[in-house]
């Protein structure tokens, strides 16, 4: 089985806000303002990825670090309208013509700059499922963005993340702010990750995101998940939450409520002997959502949206 589980593994856990603008470009504050926001309210890293503009890695403060990031976007023939972050890029990659260059060149451009890439808001951007199978060289998507949800209702791709496991793809899970300050700054502090790493620093914290060594919130937290290979049972342990989602391919799928008016804080599941992948995932009373990455328990032939770490 496939599973980069980060509660076994050595390090530190660090929050994280991944997907930030600012008035670099069509955010409302500087981003020296952007950072004091993260900083004051606990987080340990931000990444301000501004349309087409390169932020630096910074280290402000010795528990406070930022990465270096941008968002890009662009018109596929086929995908249409597309979003992609990047984060620990060398350079600024090659501009593009917003309806001249594809989604999967656009990928191929931010690695060659040396970035880590991934799908943004595919629910918000009207992709299909359909249209992210052939994208190589993506380590996942935004299954969940803030300000697509309180702007737009359209801040789930959890669907999308569903259909590219089921297809056999490895494919992590990234919550986001993508915050653009408007409207009382209601867009941020909405969705994060939690990740562990070895060090505050850019190379490491890259490093565990890219190994799929952290999970996403946005508000509940899961402190521990535990695979027994030998007898298939996957069990999870996470603040109080009124429900527990265990979701896999089809109907190898099973839903653990709390009792009226209580709470659960951990929950089992046997995995099915034909199941090939599964991630839990738990919301709290305020209906607020955290989601693990995958745990890939059969594989297909190798045909992938990410790169296989």
């Amino acid at each position: 089985m496939l599973f980069a589980n980060p509660f076994t593994r050595p390090g530190y856990w660090f929050k994280g806000s991944l997907h930030i603008h600012s008035t670099a470009s069509d955010g409302a504050l500087t981003p020296d303002e952007v950072v004091d926001w993260y900083q004051s309210r606990g987080y340990h890293f931000v990444a301000l990825t501004d349309h087409d503009i390169l932020s630096e890695a910074q280290s402000p403060a010795n528990d406070f670090i930022t990465l270096s990031g941008i968002e890009v976007e662009g018109i596929d023939q086929q995908a249409g309208l597309y979003h992609l972050v990047g984060l620990g890029l060398r350079s600024r990659p090659t501009p593009a013509e917003k309806a001249g260059v594809s989604m999967q060149e656009a990928v191929n451009r931010l690695q060659a700059a040396g970035g880590l890439v991934w799908v943004a808001h595919p629910y918000w951007s009207g992709q299909l499922s359909k249209d992210l199978l052939e994208i190589e060289g993506c380590m996942g998507i935004e299954v969940y963005n803030g300000s697509c949800e309180v702007e737009n209702g359209r801040g789930f791709s959890t669907v999308h993340w569903d259909d590219l496991l089921t297809a056999g793809r490895r494919v992590l899970g990234l919550a986001v702010d993508d915050a653009h300050w408007q409207n009382g700054c209601k867009d941020a502090g909405l969705g994060w990750v939690w990740v562990k790493a070895a060090a505050l620093t850019q190379e490491a914290i890259l490093d565990a995101l890219e190994q799929g060594y952290f999970y996403a919130s946005s508000g509940p937290q899961i402190h521990d998940l535990q695979l027994d290979a030998e007898q298939r049972d996957i069990s999870i342990r996470c603040s109080p939450s009124v429900l527990v989602d265990f979701v896999g391919d089809g109907p190898n799928s099973c839903r653990i409520s709390a009792p009226p008016g209580g709470t659960l804080t951990e929950a089992s599941y046997r995995l099915q002997n034909h199941q090939r992948h599964v991630r839990a995932a738990c919301q709290d009373t305020h209906g607020r959502w955290a989601w693990s990455n995958p745990i890939i328990c059969r594989a297909r032939p190798p045909h992938s949206l990410v790169h296989a770490s």
